[in-house]
């Protein structure tokens, strides 16, 4: 589909989600996330599209953050309606698609740009990236799941100095604390996400879903409880058509065809 400030393609079993607004070095406004969420959903819905990379357009930035134009006008009502709920729902849609999403962050990735990389699958950055949630030096916080997610990946020391600061990091520090799990020249950035993305979407799809639910919940649950969800999902894949797929495929020494069943 044709959206204004998304440009979609495709490279085989590929769908390519690229943020465009250049004057505004990609930042998030409420239509771009409308047509990221009806993306990323039809994506999820076509059958020929095993996995989803998400990018910014240009050399500059995956997206600088929010619109600063609709940060203006929001108020204490505003936040209680739709668009602040889109804004919520959004991260979290993309991370519990029920196909793989890597972050291809080529540039700048801060506040709303962040959050929507945060709830990627996998995050790979190119050397020059720089990522972070600034929105305390507008007097703000984040708003799009932030203070939630970004903890998950690098810990509660660094989530509260990037949040209470408002400073980025750069790509290697990135790599260091667990934001982003690859940096990479910006040439190659693109097409190690491509092949990470097809690596991701050649794996059982209820595999994937089953090993993706399992780490998330393990933040919020004890051992004793997250050992016991996991092998309750174990089971549930021991039981599939796609397990048995893939044992009489590595026993065949053959690629295996998944049909997520």
């Amino acid at each position: 589909m044709a959206y204004e400030n998304i440009v979609t393609e495709t490279d085989g079993e590929l769908l390519i989600a690229t943020l465009r607004w250049p004057e505004r070095l990609n930042a998030i406004s409420h239509q771009m996330r409308v047509d990221l969420l009806d993306c990323v959903r039809g994506a999820e819905a076509d059958d020929a599209v095993r996995a989803i990379v998400i990018t910014g357009d240009g050399d500059k930035a995956f997206s600088a953050g929010a619109n600063i134009l609709e940060l203006e006008e929001r108020t204490l009502v505003s936040e209680m309606g739709n668009a602040a709920t889109l804004r919520k729902e959004l991260p979290t849609v993309i991370e519990r698609l029920a196909k793989p999403t890597v972050a291809a962050i080529n540039g700048y990735c801060f506040g709303a740009g962040m959050e929507i990389a945060l709830g990627c699958t996998a995050r790979l950055a190119s050397e020059t990236a720089k990522l972070g949630q600034p929105e305390i030096t507008l007097g703000q916080i984040p708003g799009s799941g932030g203070t939630q997610r970004l903890y998950r990946f690098v810990g509660l020391g660094w989530a509260m100095q990037m949040i209470l600061t408002g400073e980025p990091v750069d790509a290697e520090t990135a790599l260091a604390i667990g934001l982003v799990t690859e940096v990479l020249p910006a040439d190659r950035l693109l097409d190690r996400a491509k092949e990470l993305a097809r690596t991701l979407g050649s794996r059982s799809p209820m595999a994937f879903v089953a090993g993706r639910d399992a780490v998330l919940r393990s933040t919020d649950m004890d051992l004793m409880n997250g050992l016991d969800y996991e092998r309750k999902l174990y089971a549930i894949c021991m039981g599939t058509e796609d397990g048995r797929e893939g044992l009489a495929a590595y026993k065949e020494k053959r690629p295996p065809a998944y049909k997520g069943r």
